[in-house]
C-alpha cells in the first residue's frame, strides 16, 4: 500500500449514554390519590433528580457537538494533505463532500443525534415532573375541598338529627300535655 492510497478506516464507536430510562421515568411520574402527602414530599428530589440528569445529557449533547467538529477538522485535514501529496488540487467544496461522507463523520453526527434524542427525553421528564407538581396541588386541593364538603354534611346531618330530636321531644311534651288535659276534663 502506497502513501497515497487512503488507508483502512477505522471508525469507533462513539458511546452516548442513556441517562433516563423511560420506564423508571413514567414509575416515578406515578402517584395515587390515597397517599397524596407521601407524593408531594417526594417530588421536589424528584424534580431534581431528574433536572441532574437532564443537564448531562444536555452536556453530552455539548461533548458530541465538539467531537463532531473536530472529527470533521482533522477529516478534512487528512484529505487536503493526501491530495497535496498526491499532487492533486481539491476546492473546499470538494473536501467538504468527502468530509460529509466520511464514516467517522457519519458516525459522531448519528451519536451527536442519538445525544440530542436522549437531551430531549430529559427535558420532557423534567417538564413532566413540572406538570405532575401541578397535578399533586390540584389534587390536594380537591382533597380538602371533599373534607370540607364531608365535614359540612357531618354537621349538616348533626343538626338535622338535633332539629329532629327538639321536634320530636315537643310533640311529646304537647301530646303529655293534651293527654294530661284531657284526663283533667273527663
Amino acid at each position: 500500500m502506497s502513501e497515497l492510497e487512503p488507508k483502512p478506516i477505522k471508525v469507533p464507536t462513539i458511546k452516548v449514554v442513556q441517562y433516563i430510562d423511560p420506564i423508571q421515568l413514567k414509575t416515578d411520574l406515578a402517584y395515587s390519590n390515597a397517599d397524596l402527602s407521601s407524593a408531594m414530599m417526594e417530588q421536589a428530589a424528584q424534580f431534581a433528580s431528574y433536572g441532574v440528569l437532564a443537564a448531562q445529557a444536555s452536556m453530552q449533547v455539548d461533548k458530541m457537538k465538539m467531537l463532531l467538529e473536530n472529527t470533521e477538522a482533522e477529516v478534512a485535514r487528512r484529505e487536503r494533505d493526501r491530495k497535496a501529496l498526491a499532487g492533486q488540487k481539491s476546492t473546499e467544496g470538494q473536501i467538504s463532500e468527502i468530509v460529509t461522507r466520511h464514516p467517522r463523520v457519519i458516525a459522531a453526527k448519528k451519536a451527536l443525534n442519538e445525544a440530542k434524542q436522549i437531551e430531549s427525553v430529559g427535558k420532557i421528564a423534567v417538564e413532566s415532573f413540572r406538570h405532575r407538581r401541578d397535578m399533586l396541588v390540584q389534587q390536594g386541593l380537591i382533597s380538602r375541598e371533599e373534607r370540607k364538603g364531608e365535614l359540612s354534611v357531618s354537621l349538616r346531618n348533626a343538626k338535622e338529627e338535633e332539629m329532629r330530636s327538639t321536634q320530636e321531644r315537643l310533640l311529646a311534651r304537647r301530646q303529655g300535655r293534651l293527654n294530661g288535659e284531657d284526663a283533667v276534663t273527663e
